[in-house]
């Protein structure tokens, strides 16, 4: 974890508050073309007749603005669910490893659906190629089956990857299913799981479900794997002192000064872990604190600062 936190501590200021607000507001820009101008909407959706057959690559990257459904109160409300359980996991892990999850599951996805695609038009190269021609020529999808890839789109299925992000943390909170029924969010997460493993051994051969399925599942495991590791704590604490950089970059600029006048020996340290006995002198990028649950002035790194037994 020492290479993400130093890529935080690098480029932190850089990740985009309220990422969840620009993900909904992306997917309300597809319901109004999805309602008002179908043809428009058209043009994003990633389908292998379109990216393979008629070579219209720019879907790659314009199919974030599909929408996870077909326009009804479900859809709405889960639009609403979405950005509360977003904004929940960014508030808890930070906007720079929230930024780190959606944009990953973003790149996995497209990932996913293009070796999927590719792998679906070698194998039925000659019919695509009919249907290719088919939409050169006009025709068009139309509504009702625009819907119907909607709600099996890679949009709704980023939505999922967020809210099994969210029962990751909260796994004993609840949620009303069907809006009626009080239920443990991890319960819900673990039926969405069984689905999409369902869909990806029932279905998994049609369309670009087994991409997407795959890569919304292993984006999720990295996060899993990552947020095991990374301490929310730090997160915060990056967030929250947000001139901690400024101050570390003064701090070694007056060391030297020091040690170039003189008033520093050279080799003395004012820093050491009391665990690993590691100081600034083995890595400038570490970050030393004293413990407020340790009896005595014990010092530690960032990489034992929440994982040492408090001295009592």
């Amino acid at each position: 974890m020492n290479f993400l936190y130093k890529l935080e501590k690098k480029y932190g200021d850089r990740a985009i508050s309220n990422l969840s607000l620009y993900v909904v507001g992306a997917w309300a820009v597809g319901y109004v073309l999805w309602m008002f101008a179908p043809k428009v909407y058209e043009l994003l959706i990633f389908d292998v007749s379109y990216v393979f057959g008629c070579h219209q690559f720019w879907r790659i990257f314009t199919w974030c603005f599909t929408i996870p459904g077909e326009i009804n109160v479900f859809s709405l409300l889960m639009i609403f669910v979405y950005f509360s359980i977003g904004t929940n996991v960014e508030r808890y892990v930070g906007t720079f490893l929230y930024n780190l999850y959606i944009f990953g599951g973003y790149l996995l996805i497209t990932v996913g659906m293009l070796a999927q695609g590719a792998i679906e038009y070698l194998n039925y190269k000659a019919d695509i190629d009919y249907v290719a021609v088919g939409l050169q020529n006009g025709v068009t999808y139309g509504k009702d089956l625009l819907a119907i890839m909607s709600n099996f789109g890679p949009t709704y299925f980023m939505s999922i990857s967020v809210f099994l992000g969210f029962a990751l943390i909260y796994q004993d909170s609840q949620m009303l299913l069907f809006f009626v029924f009080p239920v443990k969010t991890k319960w819900l997460a673990y039926a969405d799981v069984i689905i999409m493993i369902y869909y990806l051994l029932d279905k998994g051969n049609v369309s670009l479900l087994a991409g997407i399925i795959i890569a919304v599942l292993l984006n999720f495991y990295l996060f899993y794997l990552i947020s095991k590791n990374y301490s929310s704590r730090r997160v915060r604490n990056w967030q929250q002192n947000s001139d901690t950089l400024k101050r570390q970059k003064e701090y070694r600029q007056k060391i030297k000064q020091a040690e170039a006048e003189k008033i520093l020996p050279k080799g003395v340290t004012r820093h050491k872990c009391a665990i690993c006995g590691k100081t600034e002198k083995d890595d400038e990028n570490l970050e030393f604190r004293f413990c407020s649950r340790c009896n005595g002035n014990y010092e530690y790194c960032n990489e034992h600062l929440f994982t040492h037994e408090h001295v009592k």
